[in-house]
């Protein structure tokens, strides 16, 4: 079974898969594991099989199936469990494949919705999944089958088990559209769901699905309203119960029928329904305001009361006189929403109050007025919260401005009590309240004059002051006696006591507040406030009282407080500035209806509404309400023609285009300029068709087109969508005039500037962007630039700052034209079209600035402008990347550094024929960039060069490039990268011209590489040098300083070039070299090798030829010659014992491959080096030469084996060890046997040697008597016949001054003296004989150096020892025999002297060394004759007594015993026949001394007892010594 799960095959095996599947499911003898394995099968089945063989039995597998889930559901084991997860599987899969079987019994979708409710955790979660696959089988359902699915979901929506309301508001969004209303029923219930998922699946059905990508764009049909609401009634009778009940007799204590979230997603869903399909907006539907109100319960939530409030609100916009029929009863219900908590629902509830006001009779009105005003008239805070005195506020003026409709028909008396307490609202010490009680007169100034009176000509001066001293008084002074100004403020005397003061039957205070100038006095007051929001109503009340009563008393005043702001850095207070100017100004695109009967809030976001066709049918409906009252045209005063406009109008209007555009925009201080370009664009948004307006639209223009280059980026931002708007307005000239300068705004030109006043804070720079000053704080104002220069003693800096901020005012300017030019590219369409070209190469570079403002307003563009860009970039590429290379070198590094990040882009993905001609300016310009002063210029370039390296190794690679054009990419690319990348002094050059190389070479071929082969391996052999740290140099030439070994160094240093890209790129250039190319290879690099600088450059010279002769072979043979040649010169130049080995290596490598001739010639050279006088590092490279011809040459070598190997001989035994050791491996290696080699060599060896003795060389001296002392040692029988002419030569050398090593020849003439003895004492003259080499050596002791004595006594003591035939006792004796005695007298001379004294003995010649003296008396002893034995015992016998004395050391007396023993035999022998009494007394004398010496007594005794036949005398003599008898 594991298998069939795994086959295709098998899936498709009908009928045998059923049969597969039934058996394991029901056979006779299966088991649990065998039905999960079944079922598992089953699921692949129905997911692989093919619908010709899977429908025909689909039928019968369901019913098994649906069988197996009912016999299998009282059991809960775990495999029962997994096996029904795999059959709810298996029957979704088979629902998604034939639909056909459950469409119509919708059975199975009971069961498995009913099923979520029971089955266990374990189970649900493969039930859920097949509950969801299952929606696809119902999907198009209708008739019986879709009621019965919508009666299931009704019933699943309401489960307690979250699976189940899952999955029955995701079947509604499957199964039914958009439309259906029971289906956006469920999704509502579903949005007030406690599970977030649920929630979320629900408010996604009650929205409009979005089209699929690429389908075409549908209008979403939403259910229409009145079906909506029945449904949802019917569903809910509570709500239906509501809708029935009398208007006189809500009941806000009922319960909420729905959860608040669902509740107030359906509201919001039953709106966008109303907004779609309400034909006739005068029409209400009573169950739907049901609905509405219901939801304004107490248990409501405060969103829900804010939307229910607000759809009503909607409704009653759409037909006021019938809601204000409908809800003129229900007046305090209104009112209780006056202090909701939320603010958006008291502003709501008091438009809808003002609206009922319709139907209301006067007296009622005025009644409900009262009240209002006795909410808040006393400004007692603790009487009455905030929420009710903010909600009567602006009750008040929603009623009192539609009383001064006409309808209601409320008294004057009335309507000025209720303007006179918004009046004294106004200096409430709560400054929230008093703003809304501003609001509050603005509703009502929107309506016409305030109902106050004029203050009198004479007293406008005196009211003010009274104004401002009650307000600082108190409630004291307010109540001050002084008589009203006219007959109507008398009439407010009466009504005070409704405003919270009392008893009280009259308020004298009336005569301060009671004038439409000390209201508008109060309302600007606020507009200084700290509390932005009080700032904003005062300033938007300001705005309607002057569109409701423009004349000069209002204007005025209000403009002036409204200027003022133009200090202030807030953005929405500029914003609502500037909408109030255009209240002020006239001509706004809204009513007064529309600001106080609807959700208006500003005119920004209505007009937007109203381009988003959602308030299109409100103000339709403003537009043709049929009342009593008075209604205005669709702009405020009827501001259509210029002629309506009052005086007073329009020199407001002159001063507000005045202020604005002559001094606002201009200002020398960033935020008056944005507060002034901010009220500019409002005025030509909000007001732009004005007759006042049109004829300014190029000044208009120009001002924008100034303030583009601001730092402030909100007023770039304004001016560029001040700039979109003119365009709009203007006339087909205008646009084109626009469009230029916008141009040439983008491309750089020079813009139209206009003089700005400086002053001493005008900001000149951003904060920071200039660091900071020297003494600390910012360089920004004109005033600390100024200050800098004049501290650093340079005025003229001042103008370089001012440069400077040219330049920032030029990339600002090219941000704000980007805005502008997103805008207006939309409209101009065709007109653009002349200018794409010279705009695309601007555009795309702008899109990389470094400036993030600029770079996001050039993306805006290009977006706005480009509908393909990457066919637009393909058809302008070569201007784009023209642009790009010029920018690359300009002067302004923001757009160097732009110009690489664009190229970095522009380049991807690019082909040999669209960069061929320009592949060279782009390396050229990269290059240059890398080396650029500005470090995120360089970071740039660094990418940039990432990318053009990847594209230039795509375009070198013929394997992916074709052939033809990889070389023609390799030629133009490799030359630049050796000429200005590799040889650059800049060090990130160099290494991206390497790098790049390196790459290059390895991807690309032989063919493509071969033709550059000589120029590219020079240059990577100069940058082995140039790309290594300089630091190793210096330390390279202080060594000594920091205890460095220098060869170690310079080995180190070797090393690490090898593993370098360099190394491997000439790795690759050996291998792709070929005889073509060597003949213009070899000629530079023997230049090189001669020439080279560095020891990178020089070692890798020598490795590169080596590579090239292992991998050419005999190809190199014509170029031998020049290498070997170039290679010796340099290396004999050379100081570096690295540098000469490598050479070396060199020319041992070639020399493989040369001929005869010159191998030679380099060994005849080599050999001179060696014999050149006084050169050490000729003698070493001697050596190097040899051992590296005989290493890698050993044919050629053989051939110069007897020129080199008795050199060689001599050469090993070369004072300095590393030459020695050179010329040691030399001989080593080309002999086998020394004793054959000497043999064989013996006739060359004797010249050099004897050359050598006769050297003026020391050195050469010294070696040479090495090697002849070698040569004895190790000569044979093939010394003896040039023993003559050797010793006669030795000899010669002897006398004369004396030299260090000098000891050598002594020890080489003891050396030929031993080895050949008997042809130095068969030599007759002029040859000298045995006696002149003594006689030689006695003349080198007398010598005073003490090592060369010495030396002397030990070759003396040889040479005796070799001619042992040959008495020379008599050449010797006196030297060697007063040694003894004078080492006696020296020991006993310098006992018991003070320091001073020894230090005069050590400059007094020494005594012979004691020790050697005895050994050489011994061999001179024992080749005596009898008769020198005779004549000298006496003298020997003293000696050696001496010599035992008890001050020396064991060492001289086990010397001198021996030499005792062969004293005394030489006497035994020389008195064969008796001894006399002389020589018997000897004897008797040197017994004490060696009787001391117990080892030596047996021996002693010996001696005597074999002397005893004759010895009586001697008997005779000791017994008289010794005075007893002695037995012999």
């Amino acid at each position: 079974m594991n298998l069939f799960t795994k086959s295709t095959a098998a899936a498709n095996c009908f009928p045998g898969t059923v049969q597969v599947i039934l058996s394991c499911v029901y056979g006779t003898t299966t088991t649990s594991r065998l039905k999960q394995q079944g079922m598992e099968f089953a699921v692949w089945v129905f997911k692989h099989a093919d619908d010709a063989q899977l429908q025909p039995h689909s039928s019968v597998i369901l019913q098994k199936l649906l069988q197996l889930l009912n016999e299998e559901g009282a059991s809960s084991d775990t495999p029962t469990l997994t096996l029904r997860g795999f059959t709810y599987q298996a029957v979704g899969q088979l629902a998604k494949r034939t639909p056909q079987l459950f469409q119509k019994d919708t059975d199975i979708a009971a069961q498995f919705f009913s099923a979520l409710s029971v089955e266990p955790p374990g189970v649900r979660a493969a039930l859920q999944e097949a509950v969801s696959t299952l929606a696809v089988a119902y999907k198009g359902c209708s008739g019986d089958a879709a009621a019965r699915i919508e009666q299931l979901l009704l019933g699943s929506i309401t489960s307690p088990q979250e699976a189940s309301r899952l999955c029955a508001v995701q079947w509604a969004n499957r199964l039914f559209p958009f439309q259906h209303v029971a289906a956006r029923y469920i999704c509502a219930l579903a949005a007030g769901d406690i599970k977030l998922e649920i929630r979320e699946e629900g408010q996604s059905g009650l929205k409009p699905p979005k089209p699929q990508p690429g389908a075409a764009q549908v209008k979403v049909t939403y259910p229409h309203l009145g079906a909506m609401v029945l449904y949802t009634q019917s569903r809910q009778p509570a709500l239906k119960q509501a809708a029935a009940t009398a208007r006189g007799s809500l009941d806000m204590g009922k319960p909420l029928p729905l959860q608040p979230k669902a509740y107030l997603a359906l509201i919001t869903f039953l709106r966008e329904c109303r907004k779609q399909h309400t034909k006739d907006p005068k029409s209400v539907s009573q169950d739907y305001l049901g609905i509405l109100e219901h939801a304004l319960v107490k248990d409501a939530t405060g969103e829900l009361h804010v939307t229910a409030i607000q759809a009503l609100l909607e409704v009653a916009s759409d037909s006021p006189e019938q809601c204000a029929g409908l809800y003129k009863g229900q007046l305090s219900w209104l009112r209780s929403f006056l202090s909701h908590t939320d603010a958006t629902a008291r502003d709501t509830a008091g438009k809808l109050c003002g609206i009922v006001m319709l139907a209301v009779k006067p007296e009622i009105a005025e009644a409900f007025l009262t009240e209002l005003i006795a909410g808040f008239g006393d400004h007692d805070i603790k009487k009455h919260k905030f929420e009710v005195q903010d909600g009567y506020l602006g009750g008040t003026g929603y009623v009192l401005a539609q009383a001064m409709t006409g309808q209601p028909v409320l008294s004057k008396e009335a309507q000025q009590q209720a303007a006179v307490a918004l009046c004294d609202a106004l200096k409430h010490s709560q400054h929230a309240l008093a703003a809304t009680a501003a609001t509050a007169l603005g509703c009502a100034g929107l309506r016409g004059p305030l109902p106050l009176p004029d203050a009198p000509a004479p007293a406008a001066a005196s009211a003010a002051e009274k104004l401002q001293s009650s307000s600082e008084a108190g409630p004291e002074a307010k109540r001050s006696n002084l008589p009203p100004p006219d007959p109507l403020s008398a009439s407010l005397s009466s009504a005070s006591t409704v405003r919270g003061t009392g008893a009280e039957s009259s308020s004298p205070a009336c005569d301060d507040i009671a004038s439409r100038q000390s209201a508008m006095q109060r309302v600007m007051a606020l507009t200084k406030d700290k509390d932005v929001k009080v700032v904003q109503k005062a300033a938007i009340a300001a705005g309607h009282c002057c569109a409701g009563h423009p004349v000069k008393a209002v204007l005025d005043p209000a403009l002036e407080a409204l200027f003022a702001l133009g200090f202030n850095k807030n953005e929405d207070v500029l914003f609502t500035v500037g909408e109030a100017l255009c209240f002020a100004f006239g001509g706004v695109p809204v009513s007064a209806d529309i600001v106080l009967r609807t959700s208006f809030n500003s005119i920004a976001t209505w007009l937007n509404s109203m381009e988003a066709g959602t308030t299109s049918e409100a103000v339709e409906g403003l537009q043709d309400m049929d009342t009593d009252c008075p209604v205005p045209s669709p702009h405020l005063n009827g501001h259509n023609e210029s002629s309506s406009d009052t005086a007073d109008q329009v020199a407001a209007q002159d001063q507000i285009i005045k202020k604005v555009m002559q001094e606002l925009v201009f200002h020398s201080r960033a935020e008056v300029r944005c507060a002034g370009c901010v009220w500019l664009l409002s005025l030509v948004s909000y007001t732009g068709k004005h007759p006042k307006l049109m004829p300014l639209l190029p000044d208009i223009q120009e001002a924008f087109s100034h303030l583009l280059g601001d730092q402030n980026e909100l007023t770039q931002e304004m001016a560029s969508r001040g700039m979109s708007v003119v365009y709009s307005l203007g006339d087909e000239s205008a646009q084109k005039q626009l469009l230029d300068g916008l141009m040439g705004v983008l491309q750089g030109g020079a813009r139209k500037r206009r003089a700005v006043k400086l002053t001493g804070e005008t900001q000149v720079f951003e904060e920071g962007s200039m660091g900071e000053a020297p003494g600390g704080g910012s360089l920004s104002t004109y005033k600390e630039l100024c200050a800098l220069a004049t501290d650093m003693g340079q005025p003229d800096l001042v103008y370089r700052f001012m440069d400077l901020a040219n330049h920032q005012a030029s990339i600002n300017s090219s941000r704000g034209a980007a805005f502008g030019f997103a805008s207006i590219a939309k409209l101009a369409g065709e007109q653009l079209g002349r200018y794409i070209a010279k705009l695309v190469p601007k555009l795309y570079r702008y899109q990389y600035d470094p400036n993030a403002r600029v770079r996001d307003s050039m993306s805006h563009i290009w977006r706005a402008l480009v509908a393909e860009p990457k066919k637009t970039v393909d058809e302008h590429f070569g201007a784009i990347l023209q642009e790009l290379l010029k920018e690359m070198g300009g002067r302004l590094w923001r757009n160097r550094e732009a110009s690489c990040n664009a190229l970095s882009d522009l380049l991807q993905g690019r082909r040999w024929p669209e960069l061929k001609e320009k592949l060279r300016d782009i390396w050229t310009m990269t290059l240059r960039a890398a080396d650029d002063i500005k470090e995120s210029v360089r970071g740039a370039a660094a990418i940039l060069g990432k990318t053009l390296r990847n594209l230039t190794l795509r375009l070198c690679d013929p394997q992916i490039t074709p052939t033809k054009e990889a070389q023609e990419a390799v030629g133009l690319a490799l030359p630049l990268l050796l000429e200005q990348g590799v040889t650059s002094q800049v060090a990130d050059v160099r290494a991206m011209g390497l790098d790049m190389i390196a790459k290059m070479v390895k991807a690309s071929g032989p063919a493509q590489i071969q033709p550059h082969l000589a120029d590219l391996s020079v240059t990577m052999l100069e940058s082995l040098s140039g790309m290594e740290d300089s630091r190793l140099n210096y330390l390279e030439q202080h060594v000594d300083r920091f205890g460095i070994d220098s060869d170690k160094l310079e080995n180190a240093r070797v090393n690490a070039s090898k593993v370098s890209p360099m190394n491997d790129t000439l790795d690759l250039c050996a291998r792709y070299a070929n005889g073509k190319t060597l003949d213009d290879m070899v000629p530079k690099l023997c230049a090189l090798v001669k020439r080279g600088i560095g020891l990178n450059t020089r070692t890798g010279c020598a490795r590169f030829i080596i590579s090239l002769t292992t991998r050419q072979g005999a190809d190199i043979k014509p170029h031998t010659a020049a290498f070997i040649k170039a290679l010796v010169t340099a290396a004999r130049a050379e100081k570096s014992s690295t540098v000469q080995r490598s050479y070396a290596q060199a020319a041992g490598s070639v020399a493989r491959y040369t001929s005869e001739a010159r191998v030679a010639k380099l060994v005849e050279e080599a050999v001179a080096m060696y014999t050149a006088p006084g050169d050490r590092e000729a003698r070493l490279l001697s050596g190097m030469l040899i051992k590296e011809l005989q290493k890698q040459a050993a044919e050629a070598f053989s051939g110069q084996a007897s020129q080199v190997l008795p050199l060689a001989f001599i050469a090993k035994s070369d004072e300095d060890s590393v030459i020695a050791a050179l010329w040691g491996e030399v001989w080593e290696e080309g002999t086998t046997s020394i004793s054959a080699a000497l043999r064989m060599y013996m006739a060359d060896l004797v010249p050099l040697i004897t050359a050598g003795l006769s050297s003026q060389q020391w050195g050469q001296k010294k070696a040479a008597a090495k090697a002849l002392a070698d040569l004895a040692e190790a000569g044979g029988d093939a010394l003896p016949p040039h023993t003559p002419a050797l010793m006669a030569t030795l000899l010669q050398e002897l006398p004369g001054r004396l030299w260090d090593g000098k000891e050598a020849m002594l020890s080489a003439v003891a050396a030929v003296s031993k080895a050949a003895p008997k042809a130095v004492m068969a030599s007759t003259q002029p040859t000298p004989s045995s006696k002149d080499v003594v006689d030689a050596l006695m003349a080198a002791l007398a010598r005073k150096k003490q090592t060369y004595r010495h030396a002397a006594l030990g070759a003396l003591q040889t040479v005796l020892e070799s001619f042992s035939s040959e008495d020379h006792f008599e050449s010797v004796a006196g030297p060697l025999l007063a040694t003894p005695l004078q080492h006696t007298q020296a020991a006993t001379s310098t006992s018991g002297q003070g320091p001073a004294e020894e230090e005069q003995d050590e400059d007094k010649e020494q005594p012979l060394p004691l020790l050697p003296t005895l050994k050489a008396l011994q061999a001179a002893w024992q080749a005596a004759s009898k008769q020198t034995a005779l004549k000298h015992a006496p003298s020997m016998a003293k000696a050696l007594q001496e010599s035992l004395q008890p001050g020396f050391s064991w060492q001289i007396h086990a010397a001198a015993l021996k030499t005792t023993q062969a004293f005394v035999a030489k006497l035994q022998e020389a008195a064969s026949a008796s001894v006399s009494q002389e020589q018997a007394a000897l004897f008797v004398d040197l017994v004490p001394g060696t009787l001391a010496h117990s080892s030596y007594t047996n021996e002693l005794q010996s001696w005597l007892h074999e002397m005893s036949g004759s010895c009586c005398p001697m008997h005779a003599h000791m017994h008289m010594h010794s005075g007893e008898p002695t037995e012999c």
